[in-house]
């Protein structure tokens, strides 16, 4: 994908990731959380990825592949450890509950990928050109100033949050960065997913197998899956 995708590419493929969404049922780890003794929480032992399959780089929707999903590639990311404010919101998340969004959205090449929901390290890396990232029932943090960011786990990416500075997709693409910005505050004022069926933002928690989970336990979609694309 380039970064001049248009929108109706983009519109088209948000419903791809809803039908994805829909046909996805987690089933959740059964093997309890040790304690970790008493050291310092940081962002990977605060929450992990979801148990989910994965058939190379891209995951397993009920023991398949979807016939014409995307399949994922290995990002070129290198390993990196979260940021203190990773694990500042992650806690929080934890302590007071957190917001998902069910939907799914196509990030595009030029985007920078942050370690924490702060611009002021510099980025851990930026999606390729004629790459992007497939978003997933992202988890969407908002800072203290307002700054809303998306979170998510990669296929293949390690066992880190990626974060997504909502406002600087449009330094990368200002017609799909506009057009994401826009839908994220439509999804957290609409109706909710659970009496609508449509796309909306939910209230999630991190659970005892420290991973993302919604409150609602009738939401069976997993949180945070992202998939590096080939276009």
């Amino acid at each position: 994908m380039t970064t001049s995708a248009p929108p109706s590419s983009l519109a088209r493929r948000r419903a791809s990731v809803l039908a994805l969404t829909a046909a996805l049922v987690v089933g959740l780890s059964t093997t309890a959380c040790s304690s970790g003794g008493s050291a310092a929480p940081t962002a990977e032992t605060v929450v992990k990825p979801p148990p989910l399959t994965l058939q190379g780089c891209t995951y397993v929707i009920n023991g398949k592949v979807p016939v014409g999903e995307p399949a994922g590639i290995q990002p070129p990311f290198p390993a990196f450890s979260s940021t203190q404010a990773a694990t500042d919101a992650l806690t929080s998340i934890k302590e007071h509950g957190g917001t998902g969004l069910v939907d799914g959205f196509t990030v595009p090449s030029g985007t920078e990928l942050y370690a924490g929901p702060e611009t002021s390290s510099a980025p851990i890396g930026t999606i390729e050109a004629s790459r992007s990232l497939l978003l997933a029932d992202p988890v969407l943090w908002t800072s203290r100033s307002g700054q809303r960011w998306l979170a998510t786990f990669i296929a293949c990416g390690g066992p880190n949050l990626y974060w997504i500075d909502v406002a600087q997709i449009a330094k990368a693409d200002s017609a799909v960065g506009a057009q994401i910005s826009n839908t994220v505050a439509e999804l957290v004022k609409a109706p909710s997913f659970i009496t609508t069926g449509r796309a909306s933002a939910l209230p999630i928690t991190i659970d005892a197998h420290r991973q993302f989970a919604w409150v609602s336990p009738a939401i069976p979609f997993a949180i945070g899956r992202g998939q590096y694309l080939g276009f």
